[in-house]
């Protein structure tokens, strides 16, 4: 009974064992030859086989029992043959994809290795069992062959084992393929198609040898050493205070901004699609790829980046720097797509509070400085006026400030973060706030200039001074700004500007001209020598006066050209006419001396001449040295 039980196990092994060979069949088709310990193994097993044949135990019932454990040990041999023969296969070979699907083999067969051994030592175990069950004697030589085969096979088993320790063949494989995963990853062309399959499906043998924690640690290490080369800038430790003009930062903020943008859509969006693609048949779902580039970004320069950001707002307030803010709030919105779907995470969680720290001291740096700008403008009212009645320095500048904030750059930069700072503060944003506060910076212009113009000692001069600032006004009609006060606007200072040209007018020239007023006291006088000394002081007096005004107006401005050049006309049509008038009496009160006499000589002014150098008036020196090359006496034409 017992023996039919053990035949019927055998019949077992036998039917499992046939399937163990179809498979090792499979694998031992790339050998030919073996190594020595497969030689020394194979010739005892040959002897043994020798042996059983010379014993002729073909009546016994126990000869099958004996052939059938000879073929599974006969397996595991030529399954140890293909292990030796993908081990130098491995030495020899050139290609990365050659070189992983050999790895992938060698595995493989080593594991085969392992079960064919486990199959043959249950096989041999039992089949001594057997034999000694049935009277086997322990000395005899079979018995003691099948032993020493035992011990061999559990030497073949630990092939495996001893593969994947330092110094192992699969050990040496898979370091040797992590080190063609770090040079691949330092090249340039890193995501073209060849280095991206060699990349993956290094990544794959690694993982399927459970190497893939290391594949991450390399993966990070090499892209993270990479990226920093590209962020090696020396401002991004500038420490920045208060006491930091923006004017004098300006280079680095530029920098700052074309370093952002470069970063989020190029550097990190090539990162993020080299982690995909490289790691999407790996891990669990994202995971992995999600992991690395966290990692990756965190530590190659981002976090710097947006801190240098953070401290641009620390410098000195002041409305350039306004501007500026602008600009990098701009630069941070135009990103800011890529921004919230490349930095996610637990690894990018830094470098999102980073961001919010930066963008929340952009809003308020913003919002500080806009708010103030009426007082800024306000706080100039002690200053003095130019002493020239051109346009303050503070209302160009103010001006034109406002034009770039209201410009298609500025404006919808500037709206957005106003609406940013009232929603933190529960409060609605409207389109009118911007309009209403431009209009308050306005008005403390008009207010400044009020307080300006009463402080003119010469009452000529701020008339000089209102219409220069008027005529400013006026001529912001096709700016944002004049679109933004409306014609109405507009038109009311093209008319206060023409008004106190009229007044400039009236008062520089009416006390000049009442000086010949007295032609009548002239004509009634009863000596005609005395008529005629007091027609020549007259003269004199005009002349004196006219120069000393001349002079003294000489350094005014009237900015605008066309303005220039109508007041001048204004002067010339007040002027030359009354003086002509003048003339024209005196010329017959010296004819009636001295027919002999030559008028010209007791002038100082000719109209002609007179009309030539009004019409220098608020010119600049170089000017008004083209209009003298001709001489004021030039002949009493008129």
């Amino acid at each position: 009974m017992a023996e039919t039980k053990s035949l019927e196990r055998l019949k077992a092994m036998r039917s499992l064992l046939k399937s163990e060979m179809q498979k090792s069949k499979t694998v031992s088709l790339v050998l030919e030859k073996t190594g020595s310990k497969l030689e020394q193994i194979n010739t005892k097993f040959m002897s043994l086989e020798a042996d059983v044949k010379a014993e002729r135990w073909k009546s016994s019932p126990f000869s099958d029992h004996i052939r059938y454990t000879i073929a599974p040990i006969s397996a595991a041999l030529r399954v140890f043959a293909t292990v030796q023969e993908l081990e130098r296969s491995l030495v020899s070979s050139n290609e990365v994809l050659g070189y992983v699907s050999d790895v992938k083999r060698l595995g493989e067969a080593l594991k085969l290795l392992t079960s064919s051994c486990v199959l043959s030592l249950n096989w041999l175990e039992e089949t001594i069992k057997f034999l000694t069950e049935n009277g086997m004697p322990e000395d005899h030589p079979c018995g003691l062959r099948f032993k020493t085969s035992i011990k061999l096979l559990r030497d073949l088993k630990m092939t495996e084992a001893s593969a994947y320790l330092r110094g192992g063949s699969l050990h040496t494989a898979l370091e040797n393929l992590e080190t063609e995963l770090e040079q691949i990853l330092e090249e340039e062309e890193v995501l073209s198609e060849s280095n991206t399959r060699d990349l993956q499906a290094i990544i794959k043998r690694l993982d399927a040898h459970s190497r893939l924690t290391n594949c991450v640690h390399i993966y990070i290490k090499n892209r993270t050493r990479i990226i920093q080369k590209r962020f090696e800038n020396d401002y991004y430790q500038r420490t920045i205070t208060e006491a930091d003009n923006v004017h004098d930062i300006e280079g680095y903020i530029d920098q700052w901004r074309v370093d952002m943008e470069t970063a989020v859509k190029d550097i990190y969006e090539f990162e993020n699609n080299l982690c995909y693609e490289v790691f999407k048949d790996v891990g669990e779902e994202e995971h992995v790829p999600l992991h690395c580039f966290g990692a990756v970004a965190s530590n190659s320069g981002i976090i710097p980046l947006l801190r240098f950001g953070s401290r641009i707002s620390k410098c000195k307030k002041g409305p350039p720097k306004l501007l500026k803010l602008l600009e990098c709030f701009s630069t941070m919105d135009n990103v800011r797509t890529e921004f919230n779907r490349l930095f996610r995470g637990e690894e990018c969680s830094e470098i999102r509070r980073e961001t919010r720290e930066l963008i929340s001291n952009l809003v308020k740096g913003v919002c500080e400085i806009f708010w103030e700008l009426p007082c800024q403008v306000e706080l100039q009212r002690p200053n003095c006026p130019p002493l020239d009645g051109g346009v303050p320095n503070l209302v160009s500048v103010v001006t034109e400030y406002c034009n770039k904030l209201l410009g298609d750059k500025n404006k919808p930069v500037l709206s957005k973060i106003l609406e940013i700072d009232l929603g933190w503060k529960n409060e609605k944003y409207q389109e009118e706030i911007v309009t209403g506060h431009m209009y308050n910076i306005l008005r403390e212009i008009a207010l400044n200039l009020d307080a300006w113009s009463s402080s003119n000692k010469e009452t000529a001069l701020s008339y000089i001074f209102m219409m220069n600032n008027h005529s400013h006004f006026s001529g912001l009609r096709e700016t944002h700004l004049g679109l933004m006060m409306g014609e109405s606007w507009l038109n009311a200072h093209e008319q206060y500007r023409d008004y106190y040209a009229a007044l400039y007018v009236k008062e520089s020239w009416g006390k000049l001209l009442s000086l010949l007023n007295n032609k009548a006291q002239a004509l009634s006088s009863s000596s005609p020598v005395k008529r005629r000394k007091f027609i020549k002081r007259t003269l004199q007096a005009f002349a004196k006066g006219f120069d000393e005004m001349y002079r003294k107006q000489s350094n005014w401005v009237v900015e605008d050209e066309k303005v220039r050049w109508k007041i001048c006309e204004a002067m010339v049509r007040t002027v030359v006419p009354r003086y002509k008038s003048y003339l024209q009496s005196y010329r017959m009160l010296i004819v009636e001396e001295d027919d002999h006499k030559s008028p010209v000589k007791d002038l100082n002014y000719t109209p002609k001449g007179l009309e030539m150098k009004l019409k220098t008036m608020f010119k600049s020196k170089e000017e008004r040295g083209k209009v003298y090359k001709y001489s004021d006496f030039d002949g009493f034409r008129d």
